[in-house]
């Protein structure tokens, strides 16, 4: 017997029942709803893995279904079904992200092998988060460096091969060839660039840090960073603000790592307010010379606020909102940061009808 539940939604009885009669034979807990409303409403009462949707319905179709889901359960598996198959309608719903795309009639076998295979993405995104649950810290730095080292030996070569041929497509492609078949293969160098990314972070955190740390300017580390991107920050509209204190005495810092640090953080601020309008980010550093000397670098941005909860998980291995994350940049951030011997924490306030956000970066001053 399969383990599984199953939400069907078709306006067309037939094709519904058809569906629904399949899975059950093989186990599956399948409910059925003949439009996107009534199936909206049955996922307000109940957990369902996967939804398997028609995408020609009256009123809501199955691709405005899929985006609706998608707002408040980013990782339920939608299998979409249509009697009109073409690239278009396979381009948008990929785009949009269905898990699988079916041409009608359906056939049996297509069918349970799309429900299984979205069930065990289902069923391996579950035993990840429970490893995650489980696992302190170093374990599950552990298990990151033996995904790592898998990934980096298995699978850098074969998205170097698979990324040759996009481009090999994209340059054989005419000038004639269709706007479809162009966004397909420019989906493919995306997704592509993105495992790379993903892989490479995987790589960065599981990695033993070997400091190369000297006595440094911390202000002039920071204004590096934002030079970097000041370029996208103005294709974004938005201004950086630099305060930086002329008073910070030197500390022992390995400039490499913590530019990676502050770009990371300004990457994420760039994420959240970029394209806004009418934002500001202000990059500050400070020296306190109290009892506890230290500098302090501070990331401020106007447009955005981390909810309480968010921010007790933001800097954990795996934690993201984004939907081609992996959850390891500011974790990252938080690592390099406390071999350093500071500490990293998010700030948010709401005043005044203006939301702000501020990572704070606390380093230590030798005496």
């Amino acid at each position: 017997m399969n383990a599984g539940s199953i939400l069907v939604v078709d306006d067309e009885s037939s094709t519904r029942e058809l569906c629904a009669d399949i899975l059950s034979e093989e186990g599956y807990t399948v409910l059925q709803a003949p439009g996107a409303m009534e199936a909206l409403l049955a996922l307000s009462q109940k957990p369902f893995q996967v939804v398997l949707s028609d995408i020609q319905m009256p009123g809501m179709d199955g691709v405005a279904l899929l985006k609706e889901i998608h707002k408040t359960r980013p990782e339920m598996e939608v299998i979409l079904m249509t009697a009109f198959a073409g690239l278009p309608t396979a381009v948008e719903a990929v785009r949009h992200g269905a898990y699988d795309y079916l041409s009608k009639p359906l056939s049996r076998e297509a069918l349970l092998n799309s429900i299984r295979r979205a069930l065990d993405k289902v069923e391996l995104r579950r035993k990840l988060k429970e490893s995650q649950g489980k696992l302190m810290e170093q374990e599950k730095l552990a298990a990151v460096g033996a995904v790592a080292a898998w990934l980096s030996h298995r699978m850098r070569n074969s998205l170097s091969v698979v990324l040759m041929c996009a481009h090999y497509l994209e340059q054989k492609a005419a000038p004639s060839s269709s706007d479809d078949l162009k966004e397909v293969i420019h989906a493919i160098l995306d997704k592509v660039r993105n495992l790379e990314l993903i892989t490479s972070d995987l790589i960065t955190y599981s990695r033993p840090y070997d400091l190369q740390k000297s006595p440094g300017d911390l202000n002039a580390v920071v204004d590096e960073s934002v030079k970097s991107l000041e370029k996208q920050f103005q294709l974004q509209n938005l201004a950086v603000v630099r305060r930086l204190d002329p008073r910070l005495p030197q500390i022992p810092l390995d400039p490499h790592l913590l530019n990676e640090v502050f770009e990371n953080i300004l990457m994420n601020v760039l994420q959240a307010v970029g394209g806004q309008g009418n934002q500001s980010v202000t990059v500050k550093t400070e020296f306190l010379n109290g009892t506890d000397r230290s500098v302090v670098v501070s990331i401020s941005n106007t447009g955005s606020f981390i909810s309480q909860d968010d921010r007790g998980k933001i800097f954990a291995p795996f934690f993201t909102t984004k939907e081609n994350g992996s959850g390891l940049g500011l974790a990252i951030a938080k690592k390099v940061v406390e071999e350093h011997g500071g500490r990293i924490s998010a700030e948010c306030s709401d005043e005044s009808g203006t939301k702000t956000t501020t990572f704070k970066i606390v380093f230590p001053v030798p005496a």
